[in-house]
């Protein structure tokens, strides 16, 4: 494969990785349809991160930054996973543990994000800072349930 296809592969695989976690906040209501949807989300994640990975070794122009950003975005949400499957919940002791590493990872990523930003070229410019974006408003959401679980009444 050429550079362009790496990079055309990664991009998709990111797109697809957005649309099923889309897909997965839209069915939030229904149990085992969500719990099917998660656990695809999980496993297309993992398919993209190393597809990334594996690209990062085929790409030898600036353009090997896509992957980095892309692994920059798929880091925090691989540790949100594993936090998920693990069941980390208010009341598990040690939580602010996860936390830490949530906010270290997002710090790491948003520092590549921003790094991969200056040396993309072309159109694919666009993708760091959609990726940033979807990153901070997910930041946003983990702040705002550690502050929830953190408050006396969140319920341990």
């Amino acid at each position: 494969m050429s550079e362009k296809h790496w990079v055309y592969t990664n991009l998709g695989a990111v797109i697809t990785f957005g649309l099923f976690l889309t897909l997965s906040f839209v069915t939030l209501e229904s149990g085992s349809s969500h719990d099917i949807l998660i656990l695809i989300t999980e496993i297309i994640g993992g398919l993209v991160l190393v597809a990334s990975i594996v690209s990062i070794m085929y790409i030898e122009t600036d353009q090997k930054y896509v992957p980095v950003s892309i692994i920059s975005f798929l880091s925090a949400w691989l540790v949100f996973a594993l936090g998920f499957e693990l069941g980390i919940r208010s009341s598990t002791p040690y939580k602010w543990i996860w936390f830490l590493s949530l906010y270290i990872i997002f710090i790491t990523g948003f520092i590549f994000m921003r790094k991969s930003y200056t040396k993309i070229t072309g159109a694919f410019k666009v993708l760091p800072v959609f990726l940033m974006f979807i990153n901070g408003t997910f930041l946003a959401f983990i702040l705002f349930i550690h502050l929830w679980w953190s408050l006396p009444f969140a319920g341990n």
